[in-house]
């Protein structure tokens, strides 16, 4: 027996808890700060919503670029943990150099160019392909609890570089930013990151070899708990409907999603909203999308991924018509609340249904090779959210665009099944299929 296998915890909740590590301190200046700091810096050194966006389009762009040669990696032998601890290290030195930096293209140079090997290098190509590598039944909670990372990272770094901007000013606040990245996540990633359990002497989920034989012989046709993934290699999947299907689906989906939330609280600004009261409802949106998290990978370990993306996208563009029409400080938490329990499942669900449609085994190649092409709207949402916005002076024409592209997009992906490789009948995630719930129908 190994001596991962003495160990009384799974080691894959460890390799959990790196990954909420992960996700907590790269958004220490990522997603859910970069539009406290829109204000200080356009004050400071002149430039526009459109310029400083431009840096975060970028910065996505070439991220995604690299996804093709980062996914690769994820599955060789050491290539995470490498992968990772260069992420951090890279990652807490950004916000120090864009604390120096005085000209717009020394701004998208650091921001956009050098910040996307930090955001590749820890962010959820890796952590969520390194995840399901280690869970099938029980990984709708794992990456649940690791994405709440992002979640609790805006709860506690939106109050905070708040805070410290009106006490510090921005420049400050970053290098603060960049020494919390470092002190974080650096240390964990080195001593615990392994690639998969099968490396160590374990099984996914932690199982028996005896749970494990018995599971395969009740999928050969006696009712119980089916977990043998099928396989799909990075030449099949690209033969799939389906992977063409999810990518369209997730970016027109996503240049809304990606748009709102950059935005969000120079839009609450916009409206009049005090800075306080903006910071505020960001810091509710975070609390409401970590505590949802769990729920929704449980949802998705007893109900098909599909349905359950379903219900959160259509509960955003819900949300939407409240944030468009609110004209009071009331409305606007309730937008935040009812944003942050659907969006919150957005991370979860997105990552599921790649490993539950695909398997494990070739994951972080699948999802690399198709980053480029996932991240087109990523990109592009804050910047036509920006462009529009300098355009007509207002936010109002592009956030009633977005409301109309989240509806398209749902549609596609609540269509959207798992692929069938010839001769084999795969059950559908969460109808008692990877999830470990009763066969039905198989």
């Amino acid at each position: 027996m190994s001596a991962a296998a003495r160990v009384p915890v799974f080691y894959g909740w460890f390799i959990v808890a790196v990954s909420f590590l992960c996700w907590f301190s790269a958004d220490a200046f990522g997603w859910y700060t970069f539009g406290i700091f829109l204000g200080p810096i356009s004050s400071e050194l002149g430039w526009t919503t459109v310029a400083l966006t431009g840096a975060l389009t970028l910065r996505t762009v070439v991220g995604g670029l690299m996804g093709p040669f980062i996914g690769p990696l994820v599955d060789t032998r050491h290539g995470a943990r490498v992968l990772m601890s260069l992420g951090v290290l890279v990652a807490g030195a950004v916000p120090l150099a864009v604390s120096q930096v005085y000209e717009v293209w020394q701004f998208y140079l650091v921001y956009g160019v050098i910040g996307a090997l930090g955001m590749v290098g820890f962010g959820g190509l890796v952590t969520n392909a390194l995840i399901s590598k280690w869970f099938v039944r029980r990984r709708g909670r794992a990456i649940g609890i690791a994405t709440m990372g992002i979640s609790t990272s805006g709860l506690v770094f939106v109050p905070l570089s708040h805070i410290l901007i009106s006490e510090l000013g921005w420049r400050t606040t970053l290098l603060v930013l960049g020494f919390a990245i470092w002190g974080l996540a650096f240390i964990p990633v080195i001593l615990l990151v392994r690639r998969r359990p099968e490396d160590m002497g374990l099984n996914p989920d932690g199982d028996s070899p005896e749970e494990v034989e018995a599971d395969a012989a009740r999928a050969n046709g006696a009712p119980g708990v089916y977990r043998v993934e099928q396989v799909w290699s990075l030449k099949e999947a690209l033969r799939t409907k389906t992977l063409w299907l999810l990518l369209i689906g997730f970016n027109i989906t996503g240049l809304a999603l990606s748009g709102v939330f950059i935005h969000f609280y120079p839009f609450l600004e916009s409206k009049g909203i005090e800075p306080d009261i903006a910071a505020a409802a960001v810091t509710v949106f975070a609390l409401c999308a970590a505590m949802v998290k769990i729920p929704w990978g449980l949802l998705a370990e007893r109900f098909p991924v599909r349905h359950c993306i379903t219900a959160c996208y259509v509960g955003c563009a819900l949300s939407l018509i409240i944030l468009i029409n609110s004209q009071s400080v009331a409305l606007v938490f309730l937008y935040a609340i009812v944003y942050g329990v659907t969006l919150g499942g957005d991370m979860v669900l997105k990552e599921l249904v790649w490993a539950d449609y695909f398997g494990r085994t070739f994951l972080g190649t699948i999802r690399g090779v198709t980053m480029p092409i996932n991240l087109i709207s990523v990109a592009g949402g804050p910047l036509l959210a920006a462009w529009l916005r300098d355009l007509t002076g207002s936010y109002q024409l592009p956030y009633s665009i977005f409301f109309g592209v989240v509806l398209v997009g749902t549609c596609i992906l609540c269509f959207t099944r798992p692929p069938q490789k010839r001769g084999i009948a795969t059950p559908e995630p969460g109808t008692g299929g990877l999830s470990g719930g009763p066969l039905q129908g198989a």
